[in-house]
Order: structure tokens, then sequence, then C-alpha cells
């Protein structure tokens, strides 16, 4: 059960992403840098809640490298 939630909250930003470009707005350089931000503290919400929970260490070091990526990117993007 912890790996399908995982997957599907994973997976929810990448759909709304999705949805906003097909919504018809601009696949810009700004637009990538802000969906790496929020997906990089989404996945490090999403680390913190699952050890909270006590769910496998795999998950939580899964989702937190995963955030710390996003977030360098987010502010490598900046520059």
């Amino acid at each position: 059960m912890t790996t399908a939630i995982n997957i599907v909250l994973g997976f929810l930003p990448l759909l709304i992403l999705g949805g906003s470009i097909a919504a018809g707005i601009d696949d810009d350089r700004r637009h990538r840098t802000m969906f790496a931000l929020v997906y990089g503290l989404w996945a490090l919400t999403l680390a913190m809640w699952n050890w909270m929970r006590s769910w496998p260490a795999g998950w939580i070091a899964l989702w937190g490298a995963a955030g710390a990526v996003a977030l360098l990117v987010a502010l490598m993007r900046r520059r």
C-alpha cells in the first residue's frame, strides 16, 4: 500500500504540470523553474510525511534526494 501511495503522490505534480501546459500556459524557462521549485518542496514534504508515518527508509531517502535535486535545479536555473 505504501508503494502505491508514494507513486501516486510522486506523479501528482507532473499531472498538474501537464494540465497547465494543456491549458495553454507557455512552457518557458520561468515556468520550468517554478515547477522545479514546487516539485522540490513537494518531494521534501512527502519525505517528511513518510518519516512521520514510519514508512520504509527507502521512500524517505528517495523523496529527500528528489527534493534536494529539484531545489538545486531551481536555484541553478535562476542564475
